[in-house]
């Protein structure tokens, strides 16, 4: 594993945004995201969703692996997950000291794909930590807190490991779209889900 610069963008008591340099990029080459997908044979879909009572395509293609979840009115079935993201999501946990059990994978085929401002505060996820591993071409990533009027951009890289603890209920985040980029983006986002048992 290669040594990493910890760069913090936000402290503030519980809440803490951090993102760790270059951390995953031996991982494939930053022009190469597919092969990740291709090594593990994962199979990406375009999910179709409501907004203000109509129905669209998701600007991205996505996978999910963990227990079954559902957001929006997308519903995932339980899904093991493949050899290789096991293995990052283990390599994850023993970096921050919290146990991984699914992960989102969302696939932006360039700057044209994007993801709304939202928050990941499904009663099912444990918001302690969230973590997000960027693979392919470099994207902005904005949080807003209205309450505290604040607002981050951070550019995330190939290979860089973002951290987001406690950042779910106040915080919200969007990947805008950017005309300019023109290679896509792969990005695994790490969670907890609580069982319904």
């Amino acid at each position: 594993m290669p040594t990493s610069n910890a760069i913090s963008y936000w402290e503030d008591g519980q809440e803490s945004l951090v993102v760790l340099k270059d951390y995953f990029s031996h991982l494939c080459s930053a022009h190469h995201p597919d092969k990740i997908l291709e090594r593990d044979e994962i199979v990406l879909t375009q999910n179709t969703i409501t907004v203000f009572g109509k129905k669209h395509l998701e600007p991205r293609l996505t996978a999910w692996m963990g227990p079954p979840y559902q957001y929006s009115d997308i519903s995932w079935p339980q899904q093991k997950m493949t050899p290789l993201i096991q293995e990052v999501a283990g390599l994850i946990s023993a970096q921050c000291g919290f146990l991984f059990n699914a992960v989102l994978i969302n696939y932006y085929r360039n700057g044209q794909d994007s993801m709304g401002k939202h928050r990941d505060n499904e009663p099912e996820i444990v918001q302690t930590m969230i973590a997000s591993v960027s693979f392919g071409a470099s994207r902005l990533i904005r949080f807003t807190c209205p309450k505290k009027k604040q607002k981050i951009d951070i550019v995330l890289n190939h290979g860089d490991l973002l951290l987001m603890q406690n950042m779910q209920d106040q915080w919200w985040h969007e990947l805008p779209k950017r005309k300019s980029v023109l290679h896509p983006r792969l990005n695994l986002t790490f969670r907890q889900i609580r069982s319904k048992q």
